[in-house]
């Protein structure tokens, strides 16, 4: 029972990065490389992601600036990464 209750909260997690990127189904399944009826089972919890699946929502996630958990599929923006900037040294330049 407990497994069927993770299907659900994972597909759920799953239309929700879908619709966050906006995506249709069929959009979703090719850019992870999957058929529209997988991310059709996902979404209605009758399965879930393998570990080769989550690997890549989660790479689909932080290209479009997502965090994406690869455990839980709980969707979060991503922290913004310090960017290093130049500067004049004190020592050149």
């Amino acid at each position: 029972m407990d497994e069927t209750k993770n299907q659900n909260r994972q597909g759920c997690l799953v239309r929700t990065l879908r619709q966050r990127l906006v995506m249709t189904q069929e959009e979703f399944a090719h850019c992870l490389g999957i058929t529209v009826s997988t991310v059709n089972r996902w979404e209605n919890g009758h399965s879930s992601p393998s570990k080769l699946a989550r690997a890549s929502i989660v790479a689909l996630g932080e290209k479009n600036k997502l965090h994406v958990d690869a455990f839980t599929l709980d969707v979060t923006e991503a922290e913004p990464q310090p960017q290093y900037v130049a500067t004049n040294s004190v020592y050149g330049a």
